[in-house]
């Protein structure tokens, strides 16, 4: 027996959200709540990693805000560790802001689109009653 019951599967996105309701970037980082340790980060400091910067040689100028307040050369690796969390919480706010924007324009396309497409219809189911009415088939 088939139910007439919709069943909804998970899309990534949220539904009527816009950009200005996300976090802004500068919002501060929320701070780490766990009951348990964490199962993807153990330990209380990090191995050593190079940056990004240093790895990739990174010079954009997006982000240049932050860099102001990386850690210096004698911070603990608690304060490296916070560093490198608030990077990845401003990034992964990029992301979501740009594949929000991007899921919006692509939904506006696909409006268009539609209007287009019934705007065509309407003029060919126009156009074969015109031809019927002259008798031509």
């Amino acid at each position: 027996p088939s139910s007439s019951r919709k069943v909804s599967f998970a899309t990534g996105t949220r539904r009527n959200i816009t950009p200005d309701a996300l976090l802004p970037l500068d919002a501060p980082t929320q701070t780490r709540r766990y009951i348990a340790p964490s199962s993807t980060s153990p330990k209380d400091v990090s191995t050593k990693k190079r940056s990004r910067s240093e790895a990739f040689a990174d010079d954009d100028d997006e982000g240049h805000e932050d860099e102001s307040k990386a850690p210096g050369p004698d911070a603990t690796e608690k304060e490296k560790l916070e560093y490198k969390r608030r990077m990845s919480t401003i990034a992964a706010r990029k992301s979501r802001r740009r594949k929000l924007e991007h899921k919006l324009m692509l939904e506006a396309k696909v409006e268009a689109l539609e209007k287009d497409t019934e705007k065509w219809k309407t003029r060919c189911k126009v156009l074969q009653e015109v031809l019927r009415s002259h008798a031509v088939d």
